[in-house]
Protein backbone atom coordinates (compact mmCIF):
# COMPACT_ATOMS: atom_id res chain seq x y z
CA UNK A 1 0.00 0.00 0.00
CA UNK A 2 2.38 2.41 0.43
CA UNK A 3 4.43 2.48 -2.43
CA UNK A 4 0.43 2.93 -4.15
CA UNK A 5 0.40 5.89 -1.99
CA UNK A 6 3.64 7.18 -2.87
CA UNK A 7 3.01 6.71 -6.40
CA UNK A 8 -0.44 8.64 -6.46
CA UNK A 9 1.06 11.06 -4.35
CA UNK A 10 3.36 12.15 -7.13
CA UNK A 11 0.79 11.56 -9.69
CA UNK A 12 -1.30 13.72 -8.30
CA UNK A 13 0.62 16.40 -6.36
CA UNK A 14 3.39 16.96 -9.89
CA UNK A 15 2.25 19.49 -12.48
CA UNK A 16 -0.08 18.37 -15.13
CA UNK A 17 -3.12 19.89 -17.13
CA UNK A 18 -5.39 19.39 -13.87
CA UNK A 19 -2.91 21.28 -10.85
CA UNK A 20 -2.49 24.21 -13.70
CA UNK A 21 -6.50 23.97 -14.23
CA UNK A 22 -6.42 24.20 -10.32
CA UNK A 23 -4.11 27.15 -9.71
CA UNK A 24 -5.60 29.51 -12.05
CA UNK A 25 -8.97 28.98 -11.57
CA UNK A 26 -7.93 29.64 -7.80
CA UNK A 27 -5.94 32.65 -8.61
CA UNK A 28 -8.95 34.34 -10.76
CA UNK A 29 -12.02 33.53 -8.62
CA UNK A 30 -10.79 32.52 -5.16
CA UNK A 31 -10.36 28.96 -3.20
CA UNK A 32 -14.30 28.22 -1.98
CA UNK A 33 -15.26 28.76 -5.80
CA UNK A 34 -12.82 26.68 -7.11
CA UNK A 35 -14.26 23.62 -4.78
CA UNK A 36 -16.18 21.70 -7.50
CA UNK A 37 -14.14 22.03 -10.08
CA UNK A 38 -11.28 20.49 -6.83
CA UNK A 39 -13.83 17.37 -6.10
CA UNK A 40 -14.41 16.90 -10.33
CA UNK A 41 -10.48 16.08 -10.63
CA UNK A 42 -10.27 14.15 -7.44
CA UNK A 43 -13.31 12.19 -8.18
CA UNK A 44 -13.44 12.09 -11.79
CA UNK A 45 -9.97 11.01 -11.99
CA UNK A 46 -10.48 8.65 -9.05
CA UNK A 47 -12.88 6.87 -11.19
CA UNK A 48 -11.45 6.58 -14.28
CA UNK A 49 -8.07 4.78 -12.41
CA UNK A 50 -10.38 2.20 -11.39
CA UNK A 51 -12.56 1.50 -14.31
CA UNK A 52 -9.05 1.36 -16.72
CA UNK A 53 -8.09 -0.94 -13.80
CA UNK A 54 -10.61 -3.13 -13.94
CA UNK A 55 -9.96 -3.70 -17.61
CA UNK A 56 -11.25 -0.61 -19.65
CA UNK A 57 -7.47 0.87 -20.02
CA UNK A 58 -6.97 -2.99 -22.27
CA UNK A 59 -8.11 -1.22 -25.70
CA UNK A 60 -6.54 1.51 -25.44
CA UNK A 61 -3.00 0.08 -24.55
CA UNK A 62 -3.42 -2.18 -27.10
CA UNK A 63 -4.88 0.41 -30.31
CA UNK A 64 -2.33 2.90 -31.15
CA UNK A 65 -5.25 4.55 -33.41
CA UNK A 66 -6.96 5.18 -30.30
CA UNK A 67 -4.21 6.23 -28.54
CA UNK A 68 -3.37 9.04 -31.10
CA UNK A 69 -7.25 10.01 -31.19
CA UNK A 70 -7.33 10.32 -27.60
CA UNK A 71 -4.18 12.64 -27.75
CA UNK A 72 -5.73 14.53 -30.36
CA UNK A 73 -9.22 14.99 -28.35
CA UNK A 74 -6.89 16.35 -25.27
CA UNK A 75 -4.81 18.42 -27.11
CA UNK A 76 -7.84 19.97 -28.61
CA UNK A 77 -9.09 20.60 -25.02
CA UNK A 78 -6.58 21.70 -23.81
CA UNK A 79 -5.49 24.19 -26.37
CA UNK A 80 -9.11 25.69 -25.84
CA UNK A 81 -8.71 25.80 -22.35
CA UNK A 82 -5.42 27.27 -22.27
CA UNK A 83 -7.22 30.17 -24.46
CA UNK A 84 -9.72 30.65 -21.55
CA UNK A 85 -7.15 30.70 -19.17
CA UNK A 86 -4.91 33.36 -20.99
CA UNK A 87 -8.22 35.20 -21.95
CA UNK A 88 -10.32 34.83 -18.30
CA UNK A 89 -11.83 38.00 -17.03
CA UNK A 90 -9.84 39.02 -14.44
CA UNK A 91 -10.99 41.36 -11.16
CA UNK A 92 -12.65 44.73 -12.55
CA UNK A 93 -13.80 44.02 -15.95
CA UNK A 94 -17.29 43.58 -16.55
CA UNK A 95 -17.60 39.80 -18.51
CA UNK A 96 -18.93 37.26 -15.53
CA UNK A 97 -16.02 34.73 -14.80
CA UNK A 98 -16.84 31.53 -14.74
CA UNK A 99 -15.24 28.76 -12.92
CA UNK A 100 -15.02 24.77 -14.63
CA UNK A 101 -17.96 22.59 -13.17
CA UNK A 102 -17.45 19.68 -11.65
CA UNK A 103 -19.00 17.33 -13.97
CA UNK A 104 -16.58 19.35 -16.40
CA UNK A 105 -13.79 18.52 -14.52
CA UNK A 106 -14.88 15.23 -13.84
CA UNK A 107 -15.37 14.55 -17.92
CA UNK A 108 -11.95 16.28 -18.42
CA UNK A 109 -10.05 13.26 -16.72
CA UNK A 110 -11.22 11.26 -19.76
CA UNK A 111 -9.18 12.95 -22.39
CA UNK A 112 -6.21 14.38 -19.69
CA UNK A 113 -3.03 12.50 -21.11
CA UNK A 114 -1.31 13.14 -17.90
CA UNK A 115 -4.42 10.94 -16.75
CA UNK A 116 -4.37 8.15 -18.83
CA UNK A 117 -0.96 7.91 -18.72
CA UNK A 118 -0.98 7.40 -14.64
CA UNK A 119 -4.28 5.37 -14.69
CA UNK A 120 -2.43 2.41 -16.99
CA UNK A 121 1.28 2.95 -15.26
CA UNK A 122 -0.97 2.13 -11.91
CA UNK A 123 -2.70 -0.89 -13.24
CA UNK A 124 0.61 -2.40 -15.03
CA UNK A 125 2.34 -1.30 -11.86
CA UNK A 126 0.18 -2.63 -8.89
CA UNK A 127 -1.76 -4.75 -10.16
CA UNK A 128 -0.55 -8.22 -8.83
CA UNK A 129 -0.47 -11.05 -10.82
CA UNK A 130 -3.45 -12.78 -11.05
CA UNK A 131 -5.04 -10.39 -8.80
CA UNK A 132 -8.30 -9.77 -9.43
CA UNK A 133 -8.88 -6.52 -11.48
CA UNK A 134 -12.84 -5.82 -9.75
CA UNK A 135 -11.30 -5.69 -6.53
CA UNK A 136 -7.83 -3.85 -6.67
CA UNK A 137 -9.49 -1.32 -9.58
CA UNK A 138 -12.02 0.22 -6.85
CA UNK A 139 -8.88 -0.12 -4.29
CA UNK A 140 -6.90 2.17 -6.58
CA UNK A 141 -9.22 4.21 -7.46
CA UNK A 142 -10.56 4.75 -3.52
CA UNK A 143 -6.39 5.48 -2.90
CA UNK A 144 -6.27 8.01 -5.73
CA UNK A 145 -9.43 10.32 -5.01
CA UNK A 146 -8.11 10.26 -1.16
CA UNK A 147 -4.97 11.37 -2.40
CA UNK A 148 -5.81 13.70 -5.21
CA UNK A 149 -7.99 16.21 -3.19
CA UNK A 150 -5.01 17.48 -0.97
CA UNK A 151 -2.20 17.54 -3.93
CA UNK A 152 -4.59 19.40 -6.42
CA UNK A 153 -5.84 21.46 -3.33
CA UNK A 154 -2.60 22.49 -2.62
CA UNK A 155 -2.32 24.01 -6.07
CA UNK A 156 -5.75 25.43 -5.33
CA UNK A 157 -4.51 27.15 -2.27
CA UNK A 158 -1.23 28.57 -3.34
CA UNK A 159 -2.93 29.85 -6.36
CA UNK A 160 -5.56 31.62 -4.25
CA UNK A 161 -2.52 33.11 -2.03
CA UNK A 162 -1.53 33.86 -5.07
CA UNK A 163 -4.52 35.33 -6.25
CA UNK A 164 -4.20 38.14 -3.12
CA UNK A 165 -1.01 38.85 -4.58
CA UNK A 166 -2.13 39.86 -8.18
CA UNK A 167 -4.50 42.06 -7.57
CA UNK A 168 -3.67 44.81 -10.29
CA UNK A 169 -5.89 43.20 -13.54
CA UNK A 170 -2.37 43.65 -15.31
CA UNK A 171 -0.39 41.12 -13.22
CA UNK A 172 -3.65 38.85 -12.69
CA UNK A 173 -3.80 38.71 -16.88
CA UNK A 174 0.06 37.90 -17.38
CA UNK A 175 -0.10 35.37 -14.10
CA UNK A 176 -2.84 33.64 -16.65
CA UNK A 177 -1.02 33.94 -19.61
CA UNK A 178 1.75 32.45 -18.52
CA UNK A 179 -0.10 29.19 -17.17
CA UNK A 180 -1.58 29.38 -20.32
CA UNK A 181 1.42 28.65 -21.98
CA UNK A 182 2.67 26.21 -19.76
CA UNK A 183 -0.70 24.11 -20.76
CA UNK A 184 0.35 24.66 -24.36
CA UNK A 185 3.96 23.62 -23.65
CA UNK A 186 2.10 20.21 -22.18
CA UNK A 187 0.00 19.91 -25.30
CA UNK A 188 3.01 20.07 -27.77
CA UNK A 189 5.08 17.31 -25.50
CA UNK A 190 2.27 15.07 -25.52
CA UNK A 191 2.16 15.38 -29.33
CA UNK A 192 5.68 14.92 -30.07
CA UNK A 193 5.76 11.33 -27.70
Amino acid sequence: MLPLLSFAFSASATPGPNNIMMLSAAATHGLRRTLPQLAGVAIGFGVMVALVACGLGIPLAQSRLLQRMMQVAGAIWLTWLAWKIATAPVRGELRPARVLSFWSACAFQWINPKGWIMAVATTATFLPPGGNPLIFGPLFGLVFTLVSFPCVGSWGLVGASGGRLLQQPGRLRAFNVTLALLLITTVVAMLLE
